[in-house]
């Protein structure tokens, strides 16, 4: 994430997509498991800038897990989305009910940094 800051710093117009996550303590290792396939996949796709897995130590969101990948522009997250989603019906990985079975929750979105106060 270093890497991505220095970016940021220089005025890069990067695009971020942020994920938060609920996941009860039963499924952690499998939902950590299927997020280091997930970024592993990710990694390998254009316009990947880096990411960073925050992981709650304190306050009051319900949130216990957010990642954060960021991107070297609009078109490159809208393509990387799109093969995420080819991948994972590929492989038969279904977000929603995987969501479901672990008993977790996602919030999902795309940012950018905000240059003024």
């Amino acid at each position: 994430m270093r890497d991505l800051g220095l970016l940021i710093q220089s005025g890069a117009n990067l695009s971020f997509r942020v994920d938060s996550f609920y996941v009860p303590e039963a499924a952690r290792a499998e939902f950590e498991a299927t997020m280091r396939r997930n970024m592993a996949f990710i990694e390998t796709l254009p316009g990947f800038m880096g990411h960073v897995v925050l992981e709650k130590t304190s306050g009051p969101t319900r949130f216990n897990f957010v990642t954060i990948a960021g991107w070297a522009s609009d078109e490159a997250l809208e393509n990387a989305s799109a093969a995420v989603r080819a991948h994972y019906e590929k492989v038969g990985f279904d977000r929603a009910a995987m969501l479901a079975r672990w008993g977790a929750e996602a919030e999902i979105g795309e940012f950018q940094v905000r240059r003024e106060p």
